[in-house]
């Protein structure tokens, strides 16, 4: 009886460790856009989708940008933010309308500045990388990048790419619910052992 009780111990831990060790949903997706002899240019990513909405989750975003003009170009952005902004929808990916996406703003996670000025001629090369970012209090269950230089003067050869990693991290609640458990499930084994 004890080895049945000590088996089922195990296996309601490693479950309990699985579970605690899980963040959800983590994903990367990456996004291209550019041309040559352009005056505007704009893109969006593919979408992560957490399955359900989150209000707290991890984002790392790159942006490389690559300009290409005679004179110096400047790209100016149709979000005052940055040229790239991380969007998020609180619907399910495929759910998402056009208008259902709305930019996460004031976090940190907007890259390229409001404006970009080509320094280098013929071309300029830039990388940029937000880090890991902590994001709470935003509700959302899908994210996306967003890539919009609403003007370009003089207009230019560009290309932008971008990757955005996201994971989900576990409500306060969750550990507690956790924790709860575990310590019904110890007092209950104890009791039986002793």
């Amino acid at each position: 009886m004890r080895r049945k009780t000590r088996l089922v111990m195990q296996s309601v831990l490693a479950g309990a460790v699985a579970l605690a060790l899980s963040t959800g949903v983590q994903a990367t997706v990456f996004y291209g856009t550019g041309g040559s002899g352009l005056t505007s240019s704009s893109g969006t990513s593919a979408a992560i989708d957490f399955g359900s909405v989150v209000t707290s989750f991890t984002i790392d975003a790159t942006l490389g940008l690559t300009v290409s003009s005679l004179p110096a170009a400047t790209l100016t952005a149709a979000v005052s933010e940055g040229l790239q902004t991380v969007q998020g929808c609180t619907k399910a990916a495929a759910s998402c309308a056009p208008g259902d996406w709305v930019s996460i703003l004031g976090e940190g996670l907007s890259l390229g500045g409001a404006s970009f000025t080509q320094t280098v001629t013929p071309t300029d090369t830039k990388s940029f990388d937000t880090g890991s970012v902590l994001v709470s209090g935003v509700s959302v269950q899908s994210l996306r990048l967003s890539f919009d230089a609403a003007t370009i003067s003089p207009a230019a050869s560009i290309g932008a790419t971008g990757s955005l990693t996201a994971a989900a991290v576990p409500e306060p609640a969750t550990w507690a619910l956790l924790l709860a458990g575990m310590t019904l499930v110890g007092g209950i084994a104890r009791r039986r052992l002793g």
